[in-house]
């Protein structure tokens, strides 16, 4: 069993064999002697050089934890790592969990509040923000494709509260995956460098001092059996992370390669306003909006909080060629609400036989049930023995305000829920329990809706879930689900 690591008081520090391909050699100091000297440059090994160089980018984190008791709160710890100068911060979404305000404490520094940018709970990732009123010094984000068993590693972090504490191991596992709170989290790498409650969101440190993974779990039932998510998963998923043209409304129409160590265009939609502006794939972004793009992760983070209209200056490579460019923000084109005449509140549902390994197209199959039901459920249609059965639900989702939503499916097994002609989670396959969701902006409004599930055998079970502008992640409820006649 696997556990998120929040609130243990518990820190098992060790001593590893010194970091290769540290920092250089220690300098003297002062009117040391000679045996002073000698003594000093022992001590100062590469794992303490690589400790001093890593620590003004690990900051500790304290919530105030709001419980169901109106004014009563918790205090929980965790974790982060500097991504950016500019003040983004990595870490957990678990760390965040029914967060009422916070505050993260940078080494040498005072306590800052922060504010969260975007959070993804399927992938137990966040972005915060801090105002430091001078630039911060990120970590620099690796890779984790060539992790190797063994490498030394080390880990920075809050645990129990006792902020940046150390703890260094090896990397003792790779391409482990781990269901934890019904996210499913693949490909991530194993550590015995100790973790404890409050070491969440902090980074993984390799013997080059870069980031190569996100604190997340540990085994319970085991000792130093410690999981991270990978730089790679951090590098796939940043874009949706972020979606910073979901998020604030404009149009851009580019795609980066998340894997490269420039700004390297990986794709332009036609007819973008990045088109327009002459962007092409294979071009380099090296400045946007007077910020230096270094990676695919300062691309994204230099979106934030951009606006339709607003015109970016864009410096880009072309093979041995700078070229500058301009590009205007376009407005994003959002699905159009349907008239509320005739409508009535549910779904329209359709039940079907048969042994599956993913979603069937329906379409192809012959129902043999269905009717109306309040909500989306597993419920509303079982086979005799409870297994091999498919559902598909249509009708409309009403969308109380303007914005940007966070939609979920939780499912055993797969799912899939479509909004127009828009994939907007697809949770499909053969799993147990699991939740994942998806990002669309919606206009207030109706909206057309299909939700899919089969079950192949076990446990079943289907949910519909929601977050959005004032609206807390709470299970759909039947008033927003609506049918026509």
């Amino acid at each position: 069993m696997c556990h998120r690591m929040s609130r243990v008081l518990t820190i098992v520090p060790c001593i590893a064999a010194a970091l290769s391909g540290a920092l250089a050699s220690a300098h003297k100091t002062g009117e040391q002697a000679p045996a002073e000297v000698e003594t000093s440059q022992a001590r100062h090994t590469p794992t303490v050089r690589l400790i001093e160089q890593s620590l003004p980018s690990v900051a500790s984190i304290q919530i105030l934890q709001a419980r169901d008791a109106p004014g009563v709160f918790n205090m929980a710890v965790g974790s982060a790592s500097v991504i950016h100068e500019d003040g983004y911060l990595l870490t957990n979404e678990h760390v965040l969990f029914r967060m009422h305000q916070g505050e993260v404490l940078l080494w040498d520094r005072p306590q800052l509040p922060f504010r969260i940018i975007a959070k993804m709970s399927s992938e137990d990732l966040a972005v915060i923000k801090v105002e430091a009123g001078e630039p911060l010094k990120p970590l620099p984000m690796g890779r984790s494709d060539d992790l190797m068993l063994g490498e030394p590693v080390l880990i920075i972090g809050n645990p129990g509260g006792l902020i940046h504490s150390v703890s260094t191991g090896i990397v003792s596992g790779l391409n482990r995956s781990t269901a934890l709170g019904g996210a499913f989290l693949p490909r991530m790498v194993q550590t015995s460098a100790a973790v404890s409650g409050g070491n969440s969101g902090g980074p993984l440190i390799n013997a080059l001092g870069e980031q190569i993974g996100v604190v997340t779990s540990k085994k319970l039932d085991g000792e130093n059996i410690n999981f991270a998510i990978t730089a790679d998963r951090v590098r796939e998923m940043f874009p949706a992370l972020v979606s910073a043209e979901l998020r604030y409304g404009f149009a851009l129409g580019v795609e980066v390669d998340m894997y490269a160590s420039s700004g390297k265009v990986k794709e332009v939609r036609g007819d973008s306003p990045a088109a327009k502006a002459g962007i092409e794939p294979g071009d380099v972004i090296t400045q946007l909006a007077g910020k230096d793009i270094r990676h695919g992760i300062d691309f994204h983070l230099a979106l934030i909080e951009r606006k339709p209209g607003e015109r970016l200056k864009v410096q880009l490579k072309r093979g041995e060629e700078e070229v500058l460019a301009e590009v205007e923000l376009g407005v994003l084109e959002l699905l159009e609400p349907v008239a509320e005449d005739g409508m009535k509140n549910g779904l329209r549902f359709e039940g079907f036989e048969g042994e599956w390994d993913a979603l069937p197209d329906f379409d192809k199959l012959e129902a043999v049930a269905s009717g109306e039901v309040e909500v989306p459920t597993e419920e509303a249609y079982k086979s005799a023995n409870s297994e091999h059965y498919g559902l598909r639900f249509r009708g409309f989702l009403k969308v109380p305000r303007e914005g940007l939503y966070t939609l979920a499916t939780t499912s055993d097994d797969g799912s899939r829920l479509t909004i127009g002609e828009q994939v907007v989670v697809n949770n499909d396959g053969l799993h147990g329990v699991l939740k994942r969701g998806g990002l669309m902006r919606l206009k207030q409004g109706l909206h057309p809706v299909e939700v899919t599930f089969f079950e192949q055998g076990g446990g079943e079970k289907l949910e519909v879930s929601w977050e959005g502008p004032d609206l807390p992640a709470q299970v759909i409820p039947k008033e927003a689900w609506f049918w026509k006649e």
